[in-house]
């Protein structure tokens, strides 16, 4: 889908910044900058009240929509309500559920009343997902926006106008003359498909694609090789890990989940897998952006102290090489998405790692939209049928507010709690750390939730 309230996959993200605005953006330092907005809000330049309950927002008065149609306030309003409203099938409505009202006092400014102080509020309305801001005047009337037409070819405010989508091929892009910032430079644009990775890099050397984004670290040295083409590399918002299921057996006991950590070599993997790129931190509070704690570390390798917490759990180790409980045997799956070589390499090694602790590893993979489908859509990761899934989160703001994807309260479908761990301790420290704008205030409570969830693992950032 590309329709930014129901989708949930990072590469949709990327889409919308093509065809939609948010009222704001962030640069690559995440900070943000103005989109729809004019400014962006702030307790000095009077964009956020005293009591920090109201947000103010003056939209660009020559904001339109790709077929002529003014965009307002009113636009604004509908996205919200369109994210609020039960029947989409919205995969998080985290932030926005703190919203008690919007009003608009005239077509270009728009006040966003919340129940509370909300520092990450002024990222809600950004152009990566839930927040991209969609056309009323298209939209309106339906009970949902699951299934409308909309869905395959949106059409939205934004630098590039939506062209076509050849269904496994490629989607195509033409620049929008009238946008608001002036016409892009680059006046057409093809997103192709390409599901494997080492074909990707072929087109990237042929010069059949022109930009390859997310180049996984086992084919930088190649590229970077590669005449004419110019690398980058810069820290980001996304971690990708090992998610345990906590609400299936054996992953509920933290016992298994510490000593699967154990039977990881993580130095080995970085080199390997990762090449030394990227950050190493086991947590995904990401300590280039200065929320990390840097006294928190990996698990030591140590399969023979992984092996006697195993057993401390009742798991024995059988002449078959395989630990068995109540002659039931200790067995895993670990899934990710088929086709990307680096995340198909570490499975091979974890899978190597956890047998020889006498864990049986089946690896059972996926097609993205079948692994990330919403719940309500039947999807593996957030209907919970996955046991352990290898992934990365894109976390869409630079805020370090968690609540999505740690908070007990937000199991799917009201949020991305997809190892269903349920901590009151992290409610509570989220939510204190979401009553204040002071950062050193904000940073004790991070402080406190990273040291649990290195103790109890129900994820294990691995870069």
């Amino acid at each position: 889908s590309l329709n930014p309230v129901i989708s949930s996959m990072a590469f949709s993200s990327d889409v919308f910044q093509l065809v939609f605005d948010g009222l704001i953006r962030f640069d690559d330092r995440g900070v943000a900058v103005p989109d729809l907005a004019r400014e962006v809000p702030s307790l000095t330049n009077g964009g956020i009240s005293r009591d920090g309950k109201t947000l103010t927002y003056h939209l660009m008065p020559n904001a339109r929509w790709h077929d002529g149609v003014p965009l307002t306030a009113a636009d604004v309003i509908f996205t919200w309500r369109q994210v609020m409203n039960s029947a989409n099938l919205t995969p998080t409505r985290n932030g926005y559920d703190r919203i008690v009202s919007i009003d608009a006092p005239e077509p270009h400014t728009v006040r966003v009343h919340l129940r509370a102080p909300y520092p990450p509020a002024i990222y809600l309305f950004r152009d990566l997902g839930q927040g991209a801001i969609l056309p009323k005047h298209l939209l309106e009337g339906h009970a949902n926006l699951n299934r409308l037409p909309f869905n395959a070819h949106p059409l939205g405010s934004g630098p590039y106008k939506f062209v076509g989508w050849q269904h496994g091929g490629g989607m195509e892009f033409e620049a929008n003359p009238n946008y608001f910032r002036g016409p892009p430079k680059i006046g057409h644009v093809v997103v192709k498909f390409i599901h494997d990775q080492n074909t990707l890099a072929a087109q990237l050397q042929s010069h059949e694609v022109d930009l390859y984004y997310d180049v996984p670290a086992v084919q930088f040295d190649l590229v970077r090789a590669m005449p004419g083409i110019k690398t980058s590399t810069v820290s980001t918002l996304h971690w990708e890990h090992l998610n345990f299921n906590t609400g299936l057996p054996p992953l509920d006991d933290v016992r298994v989940r510490r000593a699967l950590c154990m039977a990881i070599d993580e130095p080995a993997l970085h080199r390997q897998i990762y090449r030394g790129l990227g950050t190493m931190a086991p947590v995904h509070f990401n300590p280039d952006f200065g929320w990390g704690d840097p006294s928190i570390h990996y698990y030591p390798f140590d399969p023979k102290a992984a092996g006697a917490l195993l057993d401390s759990a009742g798991w024995k180790l059988a002449a078959d090489g395989t630990r068995y409980r109540d002659g039931k045997p200790l067995a895993v799956s670990i899934s990710t998405v088929a086709g990307v070589k680096n995340r198909e390499a570490i499975e091979v090694l974890v899978q190597a790692w956890w047998r020889a602790i006498g864990v049986d590893v089946s690896v059972k993979n996926f097609p993205a939209a079948t692994l990330f489908a919403p719940k309500g859509a039947g999807g593996l990761l957030y209907g919970g049928k996955t046991d352990v899934a290898l992934f990365a989160w894109l976390n869409t703001t630079p805020d370090p507010d968690d609540e999505t994807y740690m908070n007990p309260n937000r199991l799917p479908p009201l949020g991305q709690n997809v190892s269903f761990y349920r901590n009151a301790d992290i409610g509570t420290w989220e939510e204190k750390a979401l009553q204040t704008y002071d950062p050193l205030q904000r940073l004790t409570y991070y402080l406190k939730i990273q040291r649990v969830l290195i103790d109890q693992v129900p994820e294990y950032v691995l870069d």
